[in-house]
């Protein structure tokens, strides 16, 4: 799945992305783009709300953080954490392969 220009997206540091039927939160820190799913475990807030710390995202209700290269969760709230989806530059675009 196409998700855009290379260059147009690291001009935003966290955007959301939405299909039809998946959320996404896509990440730009240090020169690089991380992909996960966008909803929190513990009471599906968007993570592309939230704010970057480092290399953790933190859940904008209740502060559940989430590693932004695997996902895992970094706090009680954040569970077992959100899918880490891997990602293509290709050709000057984004590309995430989904399952």
């Amino acid at each position: 799945m196409l998700l855009g220009s290379i260059e147009e997206l690291k001009k935003t540091k966290i955007q959301c992305i939405e299909t039809a039927d998946q959320s996404f939160v896509l990440i730009f820190q240090q020169n690089q783009f991380y992909l996960l799913d966008n909803l929190c475990p513990h009471k599906a807030a968007a993570l592309c709300d939230g704010e970057i710390y480092g290399e953790e995202i933190e859940c904008p209700w209740h502060k559940a953080r989430f590693d932004i290269k695997t996902g895992h969760g970094l706090s009680p709230l954040a569970g077992a954490g959100v899918k880490s989806w891997p990602i293509i530059e290709d050709g000057g675009q984004l590309l995430v392969k989904l399952d």
